[in-house]
């Protein structure tokens, strides 16, 4: 039996958020749920995952849809990595 994964309020508040900024991207772009998941190489049953923050999505996946509509995911950094 798959033993349920557990979360911190946190992460799971955060994964929420993004899911709403992507839902809200892509309706400022006017994309249905078909357009952008066909765009990011998704199901559309994916993306309404990750829409609705569920956890068990890649966050590859995450990344590149919230790119595809154009949200900022981190800040450009003026200090270099190394």
């Amino acid at each position: 039996m798959k033993r349920q994964r557990t979360y911190s309020r946190y992460a799971k508040e955060a994964a929420t958020l993004m899911g709403e900024q992507v839902k809200l991207g892509r309706k400022k772009k006017r994309w249905t749920e078909n357009e952008l998941a066909e765009r990011a190489g998704i199901s559309r049953a994916t993306l309404q995952k990750i829409e609705k923050g569920d956890m068990s999505c890649a966050v590859g996946l995450v990344f590149e849809v919230a790119t595809l509509v154009n949200i900022s995911l981190f800040e450009q950094d003026t200090y270099p990595l190394s």
